[in-house]
């Protein structure tokens, strides 16, 4: 049931995808090996959905999502999260006496890897915003390491994927996500101990990170770097030029136009006038239930999941309710076809 339901929703949340983002980029695909177990090893921005963009445009991979165990909460919700693959994992936020919990999840992993399996964690351990490679956990490592100990003969790989969004918590937004080379775990094994090991292994899927994603370094003034690139409206979607010029290289970065002008503005005003009751509805959900901002996109994308075709069923109602005539109902694929315009010209 839950595999079949697995396949069923992929392809929405696809489609999805395609009616929320103006643009979605998935580069270097073919880099992911195709008969290994592989782990995917992403930076983290905008919470459920960097998981759920490689889950719905990955070719022929299933992968297996550790997620804050913060989420799980029992009942249907616990039973959805573990239909979409994810795992539970458990921080030391989450209690000093949940962490033994984790040797069960190790030993889950290793036995999902060395059956061929993949699975799909953040090794930077939390969300941010912020245009910058955060320092990785040894967590990552630790799985990878047991798993290897457990079962030695597994072919294991490592991909490094970097996302970028052109404003990760704005809308209508464009996201482009790089596949990095893929680095058998076994070569890192040759470093020594097992710290030495984990060091190594760390410093070079964080090496990877910082050319697969915009990395503003440490050493800068963040805010002040920030305001630097962005007065040359970048194209955060093409984080190489960026990095040049970050690195102190003449180069000049793509640019893409925010289109703020009049025209624009009153695109926006036909949009919300059009979608009046989904949009104040959201703007209710944003401004009371969205608790931080990393998490204003995955709402929002949930929201017009299930809000807007809802939307159109009630006029649909309501048009048979008040006896409109046929042609009124055209209204209804004239404003779907407007929403998917707005977000992919807006």
């Amino acid at each position: 049931m839950k595999k079949l339901l697995y396949s069923v929703l992929k392809p929405l949340i696809r489609a999805g995808f395609f009616c929320y983002y103006r643009e979605v980029r998935m580069i270097g695909m073919e880099r992911v090996p195709r008969d290994r177990p592989v782990v995917f090893l992403p930076n983290h921005h905008n919470a459920l959905l960097d998981p759920l963009l490689i889950a719905a445009y990955i070719r022929g991979r299933r992968p297996y999502f550790l997620t804050r165990s913060d989420v799980f909460q029992g009942g249907l919700l616990e039973w959805f999260f573990d239909m979409l693959r994810m795992i539970p994992i458990y921080r030391l936020r989450d209690g000093r006496d949940t962490l033994h919990r984790n040797e069960e999840i190790f030993e889950r992993c290793a036995d999902l890897l060395a059956a061929n399996g993949d699975l799909l964690l953040f090794p930077e351990a939390n969300h941010n915003l912020k245009r910058q490679v955060r320092p990785l956990s040894k967590g990552f490592t630790r799985i990878v390491l047991h798993t290897l100990k457990k079962y030695p003969d597994t072919d294991l790989h490592l991909v490094p994927v970097g996302f970028n969004y052109q404003r990760a918590a704005g809308f209508p937004d464009r996201v482009a996500c790089y596949f990095g080379e893929a680095l058998p775990a076994e070569a890192f094994l040759k470093a020594g101990d097992e710290q030495r090991v984990s060091r190594e292994m760390k410093s070079a899927v964080s090496s990877r990170l910082k050319q697969l994603t915009t990395h503003i370094p440490p050493e800068c003034d963040y805010e002040a770097t920030l305001r630097e690139l962005e007065a040359d409206s970048p194209d955060w979607l093409l984080p190489g030029p960026i990095n040049d010029r970050l690195s102190g290289h003449a180069v000049e970065i793509p640019t893409h136009s925010n289109r703020e002008d009049g025209v624009h503005k009153i695109w926006d005003f036909l949009f919300r006038a059009l979608n009046l009751p989904a949009w104040l509805l959201w703007r209710w959900i944003a401004a009371n239930k969205v608790w931080e901002p990393e998490f204003m996109s995955t709402f929002r994308y949930l929201f017009a999941l299930l809000a807007f075709p809802l939307y159109l069923g009630l006029l649909a109602a309501t048009f048979a309710l008040t006896g409109a005539p046929p042609q009124a109902y055209w209204c209804l694929p004239g404003l779907f076809l407007f929403n998917v315009l707005y977000v992919k010209f807006r």
